[in-house]
């Protein structure tokens, strides 16, 4: 979903909180950059444990950490302007959809006025409710055999490489997205009209 469906808006967010040069760095790196971030996504850490591993790194921005947390969360999606339009085309035209996304439980929470657009899917496998996030080939394997997928019939969009290339590893069509009418002109090269 992040960045294809949703904007992952966490550098316009920190800008928002009044971040700048090297807090607004220190920031990233602490939190959305540092890779205790996936271990958010993988659903084993709670809330207070991750608010504690970010100031762990950053204690000089406790106070910026604990007010992203808690005030600011909730602004870091936003579904894009294509996102229901783009979905219900797809649909329309007999396409079943199926998300695989890594979040975090209190993203889907505290976000879920952005994520309405799931219920379009026909099924979705987050990463936190699995405990496996991309590019974790346990992950591919769970949506394919939950939903009773043919590799060789679906494809595979997602903004991050090395996410491709654990798809393609299971024979799924792949489209690394860069933006929508790249990815629209890569589906019709697949078939998809």
């Amino acid at each position: 979903m992040g960045n294809v469906l949703i904007d992952f808006r966490w550098r316009a967010l920190f800008h928002e909180m009044g971040l700048e040069g090297e807090q607004f760095d220190r920031m990233a790196r602490a939190t959305v950059l540092d890779p205790v971030w996936n271990e958010f996504d993988r659903g084993f850490w709670t809330d207070e444990m991750m608010q504690d591993a970010f100031i762990k790194r950053a204690p000089e921005l406790e106070k910026e950490i604990r007010s992203l947390m808690s005030e600011y969360f909730p602004n870091l999606l936003r579904k894009f302007d294509y996102t229901d339009e783009w979905m219900d085309s797809l649909k329309a035209k007999g396409y079943k959809l199926y998300i695989l996304s890594n979040f975090s439980e209190k993203a889907f929470r505290d976000c879920a006025g952005e994520l309405d657009y799931v219920s379009k899917a026909d099924g979705a496998v987050i990463s936190y409710k699995v405990n496996m996030i991309k590019p974790d080939p346990g992950i591919y394997g769970y949506l394919l055999d939950t939903y009773d997928i043919n590799p060789s019939e679906a494809v595979f969009i997602d903004d991050n490489s090395d996410n491709i290339e654990a798809a393609g590893k299971f024979g799924i069509n792949t489209i690394l997205f860069k933006d929508k009418e790249t990815a629209d002109r890569e589906l019709l090269k697949l078939g998809v009209k």
